[in-house]
């Protein structure tokens, strides 16, 4: 898997919401049973008011009956905002917060990364796509909760937090400690492939001001430079805003097409979203999307238009699988809640939550085996990759069979790409390093094939 690139908030924009600036709708009549829980409320905190042996903080009361109402729901994508946290998640859907740079969703008691966001202290750390992280500076998430674990992962800028993540296929959990930074995310990037005549198109969230313009404005470069096909890669983006998904995916699909619909409560279509005949479109250049397990949400719908229409193919893994809308009420006194409203389908019908995008043509990025894991470890133990770099300290192609021919001499019998990608990294400066390194990247060298053999 390339290992650079955003579910960041780490989670309070985990997916795909609609951020709507009105007050929710005014209640309904309460129900018998409603009138009859509120009457025990009442008296259960009448009786804790006065009788209580220490006296009680009534704002951390209701607090936590509001988030223990909101928790009853069984749904990580609903919940309740304080005030700070409210401002914190403004902040991120204009391109710009504080924190170590994940996406993350809650399941099954841990917090779960849906994906490192790119060029961030998560992401330079290792963390990867379905790391679960279960404990926060010594303390447990599964007795923080979702909220309260994000809290802890927030902070000052040049202050560390630690991280204990259990991830799939090692037995034993890792241990990161991470710095702060102020996170701020550049939504889009681009590269033409001159010789295969290819343009590549990254988008890391579905969010921001202005990435709608600036997509467009890197298309039209990579359209002005004569490119055959183009690349949109949505690998590690957990999705965003529901509009702007919309917006995207119309750029590429003849009018009057279904983009996404959208269903209430006991399945009533609520919206169906349609391609348009404005501004400038590109329906006819071949297109490749890229996905893996950290595309998510409206990375989703993008791919899942594209495939439904045959429009393009889509490359990679499966993606993460995540087909809830939700939206942000304000509340009083500046907070919000975060509701899940509805479910996204598309354009076929088929609903994507748990079960992801399924791809064209399927491939997957470098990983290390079990094997390859056990000899890293050895690797590490002998310092056996600074010594073979310090003998062979320039990445050219006889350099790398000489280092993996000394590995093998020492007993490490790594496979040849996780080989590479060791080797490579580590004489490389990070600054002469690419995003688009075709050598290290074998679902990007798979879309860059099928478009310049027009297959």
């Amino acid at each position: 898997m390339k290992n650079k690139e955003r579910f960041a908030w780490a989670g309070l924009v985990l997916i795909l919401f609609t951020t709507l600036v009105f007050r929710p709708v005014h209640a309904k009549a309460v129900s018998e049973t409603a009138e009859k829980y509120l009457q025990l409320f009442h008296e259960v905190f009448g009786l804790m008011q006065n009788g209580y042996v220490e006296t009680v903080d009534e704002e951390k009361v209701f607090l936590g009956a509001i988030k223990g109402m909101l928790g009853s729901l069984g749904d990580p994508h609903s919940s309740f905002l304080e005030e700070e946290e409210y401002r914190q998640m403004r902040e991120e859907t204009r391109g710009s917060f504080g924190g170590v740079g994940m996406e993350v969703a809650y399941t099954d008691g841990a917090i779960v990364v849906v994906s490192p966001i790119e060029d961030t202290p998560a992401m330079k750390a290792g963390i990867l796509p379905q790391d679960r992280i279960v404990e926060i500076d010594g303390k447990s998430t599964s007795n923080l909760g979702y909220v309260e674990g994000i809290k802890l992962m927030r902070g000052k800028p040049g202050s560390s937090v630690s991280i204990k993540v259990e991830r799939k296929n090692i037995k034993e959990p890792l241990q990161f400690t991470l710095v702060r930074e102020n996170i701020k995310i550049r939504y889009v990037r681009s590269f033409f492939f001159e010789k295969e005549k290819v343009g590549y198109l990254r988008l890391n969230q579905f969010m921001g001001e202005n990435t709608l313009e600036e997509f467009k404005k890197h298309l039209k470069s990579l359209a002005d430079k004569k490119s055959e096909g183009l690349i949109v890669d949505l690998r590690m983006n957990p999705g965003g805003l529901l509009p702007l998904s919309v917006a995207l995916s119309d750029i590429f699909l003849p009018e009057g097409l279904d983009i996404v619909s959208v269903r209430g409560r006991g399945g009533e279509l609520a919206d169906v979203s349609k391609s348009t005949g404005k501004g400038e479109k590109y329906t006819s250049i071949p297109l490749v999307v890229l996905i893996n397990e950290g595309s998510a949400s409206a990375s989703e719908i993008f791919a899942g238009a594209i495939q439904d229409h045959k429009r393009g193919k889509i490359v990679g893994v499966t993606s993460f699988g995540k087909g809830s809308v939700q939206i942000v009420y304000p509340l009083s006194f500046g907070m919000a809640v975060k509701l899940t409203v509805q479910k996204y389908y598309t354009p076929s019908g088929k609903s994507l939550h748990g079960k992801g995008i399924q791809p064209d043509v399927t491939v997957k990025g470098i990983e290390p085996n079990e094997d390859d894991r056990f000899y890293l470890r050895k690797m590490s133990e002998k310092k056996l990759l600074d010594q073979l770099v310090s003998k062979y300290p320039e990445y050219n192609e006889q350099n790398f069979l000489n280092f993996e021919k000394a590995l093998k001499e020492q007993g490490i019998k790594l496979s040849s790409d996780v080989a590479r990608a060791v080797y490579k990294n580590k004489t490389q400066a990070e600054k002469e390093r690419t995003m688009t390194d075709l050598e290290l990247d074998p679902q990007l060298k798979k879309a860059v094939d099928l478009l310049s053999s027009k297959s």
